[in-house]
């Protein structure tokens, strides 16, 4: 019997900015597999309850909130399959000391490849969901090229896998480009940004920073780059796995 590819969604989602936009597109799509970048942790419970779905959340900083409320902002993989196995490991600072920080100041986050494995029609799916340091202007830095090596080496230990998230660096500069290098950059050619122009504080950005990378034996057999959600645009897959 055939088996049917791997639906999946991966979006910054902006804190709560968006839900009212964000959780219907969930609902209309009903991916198999949702990962999150800039997730609060107290939304977690409405998240759960409004896409029936389960999560695995690892925290980047403890943001300050308003009121002075410290409140967990992390990365978060949803799934409505059995999840077989799950961890996340840091590539920069640890999940121990969060740093505290304000909007704008998301430079000082840790930074984690949360590693969820699922399984679909008897075939095991990998998948990795990380936010990436940031710099200013998306140009890289000696703590960027440093967290890259970090990551890799974490990649490294993992057979195979399907990476998505936030990269916070355009493609076409040397970090995005250094991780297509190594494995295959899934978003066409035509894209020109994976920012949204008309949610995005800075506007209209043509940056290619989010990212859907895959090893073997992973088969992209359809993309789509979603816009009118948030800040930054979805990624819309549909994922096979190869007989090799």
């Amino acid at each position: 019997m055939p088996s049917f590819p791997l639906k999946i969604v991966s979006l910054n989602i902006e804190m709560d900015r968006h839900f009212d936009r964000i959780i219907p597109f969930l609902k209309e799509q009903k991916p198999d597999v949702i990962l999150l970048q800039e997730v609060f942790e107290k939304d977690i419970p409405y998240l759960e309850k409004h896409l029936e779905m389960k999560l695995v959340f690892t925290a980047a900083i403890k943001y300050l909130l308003i009121n002075n409320e410290k409140q967990k902002l992390g990365t978060a993989t949803f799934s409505n399959l059995e999840i077989t196995k799950h961890y996340s490991d840091y590539y920069h600072g640890d999940g121990r000391n969060l740093p505290v920080t304000h909007y704008g100041e998301a430079e000082k986050g840790a930074r984690s490849i949360l590693v969820v494995e699922v399984v679909k029609d008897h075939q095991f799916y990998c998948l990795v969901n990380t936010h990436f340091s940031w710099t200013p202007n998306g140009k890289p830095d000696a703590q960027q090229h440093k967290d890259l090596t970090a990551m890799l080496y974490l990649l490294s230990k993992i057979p195979e896998f399907i990476l998505c998230g936030d990269f916070n660096t355009p493609r076409g500069m040397p970090i995005f480009d250094a991780i297509a290098h190594k494995y295959k950059d899934n978003i066409p050619s035509y894209i020109r940004t994976t920012i949204d122009k008309n949610l995005h504080r800075a506007g209209d950005l043509q940056l290619v920073v989010d990212g859907l990378f895959t090893t073997l034996p992973y088969h992209v057999d359809s993309i789509e780059v979603v816009n009118n959600l948030s800040d930054h645009c979805a990624i819309l897959a549909t994922i096979s796995k190869l007989a090799i």
